[in-house]
């Protein structure tokens, strides 16, 4: 199935050529084609066992953001505002840049380019840009703090666990713009901060691992950018009190603070966090800047590698075995 602007395309919106392959039966796996452009629409994808591959250079771009007013006169919140929704499983995505343009400040909030409430999805090559919030990957918390329900896009399907591969993809962002409870993997990514309005502090990841889950987000060889005024920003706050996040040999710019990570104005996050940084050689004065609460392995110890935080499934597997016949 083809999408673009020719006339000789099967459809001219992404979201058309969506409803028509959800109407399909499941089971048999769908590409989706899209040919190079710009794409100015809110794209929801319940469908699973589909590939979504982007020809030249494809952008989907939208502007929603939390404070935004619904028909009711509500504020449409986080949930409500992702310019692309992907809630199925064993998905790929190749070669899309996904923006949301809506800018930030107080009177914008949160504003997701990308919800990825998936299961054993690879993204390969994406670009992802925003500010507050720009990638979420689920599953959400059982509930927002104030204990009600996050509203925002319905969920037809509960996934237990979501777990992604992330490879050669570009993240952009501010604060916490990468943030959710999946165990998901970030190889040879560019991790880009901006600067954040008002001079604030920026935070990278806002992990919210569930309890019990040994893996939430590990970033393996990537390379922590900024762009020029972002500064003092954090490796990572925990959005909910059992984060994990794990850096393995990634290169670091001098935006980040040498404290490395914040406890979000609770103690006692230190205690069931597990924020862990492979490859710091035993002189790097960063050992001694970091929180106390870091774990700063030796250089000898290993990191865990996708065999075990994919543990279970053959679906990043299957990609790196696509991936080298082509």
């Amino acid at each position: 199935m083809l999408v673009g602007k020719e006339a000789f395309c099967d459809f001219h919106t992404i979201q058309e050529a969506v409803d028509a392959l959800e109407r399909q039966p499941e089971g048999e796996e769908r590409t989706l084609y899209i040919l190079s452009g710009v794409y100015e629409e809110a794209v929801r994808i319940y469908r699973s066992h589909l590939r979504i591959i982007g020809l030249g250079t494809v952008e989907i771009t939208m502007n929603r953001y939390a404070r935004e007013l619904d028909a009711a006169g509500e504020e449409i919140t986080t949930f409500g505002t992702p310019t692309l929704f992907l809630g199925g499983s064993r998905l790929v995505v190749e070669n899309l840049v996904v923006a949301n343009t809506a800018g930030q400040g107080a009177d914008i909030g949160q504003a997701v380019a990308v919800y990825a409430h998936c299961d054993e999805t690879v993204f390969r090559s994406c670009t992802f840009k925003g500010h507050q919030d720009t990638l979420f990957t689920g599953p959400l918390p059982p509930a927002a703090k104030d204990g009600k329900p996050f509203g925002g896009i319905p969920l037809k399907e509960r996934h237990e666990r979501c777990r992604q591969l992330y490879t050669g993809c570009y993240i952009e962002g501010t604060v916490d713009f990468i943030f959710g409870g999946a165990a998901a993997y970030f190889e040879h990514c560019e991790i880009r901060s901006l600067p954040h309005y008002g001079q604030g502090e920026g935070y990278i990841t806002a992990a919210s691992t569930p309890e019990g889950q040994e893996y939430g987000y590990i970033f393996k060889e990537c390379y922590l950018t900024a762009a020029s005024g972002a500064a003092g920003v954090y490796l990572g706050r925990p959005w909910r009190g059992h984060a994990r996040t794990e850096l393995v040999n990634c290169r670091l710019g001098g935006h980040i603070d040498p404290r490395g990570w914040d406890n979000w104005g609770n103690p006692h996050n230190e205690r069931t966090v597990r924020y862990r940084e492979y490859g710091l050689a035993g002189g790097d004065p960063l050992r001694e800047q970091r929180v106390g609460w870091a774990l700063l392995p030796e250089e000898s110890e290993e990191a865990p590698g996708k065999a075990q935080i994919f543990a279970g499934t053959d679906f990043w597997r299957r990609e790196e075995a696509g991936e080298q016949d082509r």
